[in-house]
């Protein structure tokens, strides 16, 4: 009958029936929150998070990894597309929204590479993927992307050991520290006071067998005459007036180590003589004794000024000079290697943030004034001036009349050029397989400007295109129509 009430059995059966699709829910929810978890750690161990862009309602939508990326949080972010612009960095707002709004006109996705400026105002590099889904008709509908935080991979291309540079004379540097680092001969850096010769020597140490050991630097030029030959080799009780104990040299605490000589071209030359022969047989004598002490020390040395020519003049001992000078290394001024000076600006701007000093970031106009002045001091002026404009500047993006005086009335002219190469070059390093070319506006090849390329490349047809200013799959499909 129709109206017939279920059996006890019938009911005891349904429950059954009940429990066990409970059980199979159940199964089936924690089976898609382990999915979930292992794609979350999956994001997090790549540092990859995903988004989706509802083209309809202009909803956004992030996942976890993206707000532990941007250092944001789901309870304080609107995520939408115009709140996103907002935390990329002012100077490549311009660069990503025209890449993804052209990639959706011309269906062609992107991957570009650009900055986020966090709000401590450190700053971050992401590669950004994306691809549009479209309707019948061609109507996009919804977009879909990924965020890779490769912060970490951009510094170690453009730092060793903490010495900051993109420039091919700081890579070479930086190839020249590898291949001293694991030998024990003595080197000679010169280069302009405030260029990093003690970073340099520093790295050399770390970076070598003696790592273990100290690294011991006495600037040669900063102490007494007097007082140098006590600092270097130590003296003995009652060797001269005050000496009222023993005391160690500074190649005595270095044995087993580095000993660092800064400005060795103020060493006075009798001191030059001693230093030579501690250099011959790896013994010394303390100021007042007659005992030799054996030292196992490796002498790294560096001269603001060209001590060949110091030797030419007299000043400083030719012997002396061909011993410490078994590996040279030059450092150019910052006024020959200014592409660095953006990075180096948003280095120091990012060590003032990690101890609460705040800032939004450099102008373009301040960074044309900043490329366009000679730095006589260097990096360590450059630091300086950093610092200065970061309290002028009160957290706020640093503009011209943010910087030090002898800045702001230095030219500009001729430094547009280096100023877009810093700010979408060095700034914006080209992603692995360079694919996105909706990001730049593309410029027009011709077999004769093709093969100036080629040849200054020596064949490289990846470094070819990016001195052509073309993406790699350009450059190919160009050179299958026109062979060369």
């Amino acid at each position: 009958m129709a109206n017939e009430e279920p059996t006890y059995e019938q009911l005891e059966q349904r429950v059954r029936e009940l429990e066990a699709e409970l059980r199979r829910v159940g199964e089936a929810q924690f089976l898609c929150e382990r999915r979930a978890a292992r794609v979350r750690e999956a994001e997090q161990l790549a540092l990859i998070g995903h988004w989706e862009l509802d083209l309809a309602t202009n909803t956004l939508l992030w996942s976890d990894e993206i707000y532990r990326i941007f250092d944001l949080s789901p309870d304080e972010f609107t995520a939408t597309y115009e709140a996103f612009l907002q935390t990329v960095h002012p100077d490549d707002r311009e660069l990503v929204n025209r890449a993804y709004t052209e990639s959706v006109d011309n269906r062609s996705g992107y991957d570009i590479v650009h900055r986020l400026l966090l709000r401590d105002g450190t700053v971050k590099y992401v590669n950004e993927r994306c691809k549009t889904d479209y309707d019948e008709s061609g109507k996009p509908l919804r977009s879909l992307g990924t965020v890779q935080d490769i912060t970490a991979r951009i510094r170690n291309e453009n730092s060793f050991a903490g010495i900051v540079g993109r420039d091919a004379r700081m890579k070479e540097v930086f190839e020249n520290i590898r291949d001293v680092a694991g030998v024990d001969a003595p080197v000679l850096i010169q280069g302009e006071s405030g260029t990093g010769k003690e970073l340099v020597a520093a790295a050399i140490h770390s970076q070598g067998d003696r790592a273990a050991g100290p690294f011991v630097p006495v600037n040669c030029g900063a102490l007494p005459e007097g007082l140098l030959e006590s600092e270097l080799f130590g003296h003995v009780r009652g060797a001269f007036t005050n000496a009222i104990r023993d005391k160690k040299g500074r190649f005595e605490l270095a044995d087993g180590g580095t000993l660092f000589l800064d400005e060795i071209v103020d060493m006075p030359k009798h001191l030059q003589v001693k230093l030579l022969r501690v250099l011959q047989e790896g013994k010394l004598e303390r100021v007042g004794d007659e005992k030799t002490i054996p030292v196992d020390v490796r002498v790294i040395s560096a001269a603001n000024r060209d001590l060949k020519r110091e030797v030419e003049q007299g000043r400083f001992r030719e012997d002396l000079y061909y011993r410490i000078k078994v590996v040279p290394i030059d450092l150019p001024p910052l006024r020959e290697r200014r592409t660095d000076i953006p990075l180096l600006a948003e280095y120091f701007l990012e060590r003032e943030a990690r101890e609460g000093r705040h800032s939004q970031g450099i102008s373009k106009a301040a960074l044309a004034q900043m490329i366009g002045y000679p730095w006589p001091g260097n990096v360590r002026e450059l630091q300086s001036a950093v610092y200065f404009s970061l309290i002028k500047s009160k957290g706020k993006p640093i503009q011209p009349e943010h910087l030090p005086l002898e800045i702001r009335d230095s030219p500009e002219q001729g430094v547009q050029d280096v100023v877009s190469q810093t700010v979408v070059g060095a700034a914006l390093p080209p992603s692995p397989d360079s694919r996105s070319e909706s990001s730049a506006r593309p410029r027009k090849l011709d077999v004769e400007r093709v093969q100036q390329a080629l040849e200054q490349t020596r064949g490289n047809k990846l470094k070819a295109a990016k001195v052509l200013g073309v993406g790699r799959a350009t450059l190919y499909r160009f050179l299958k129509n026109n062979p060369i």
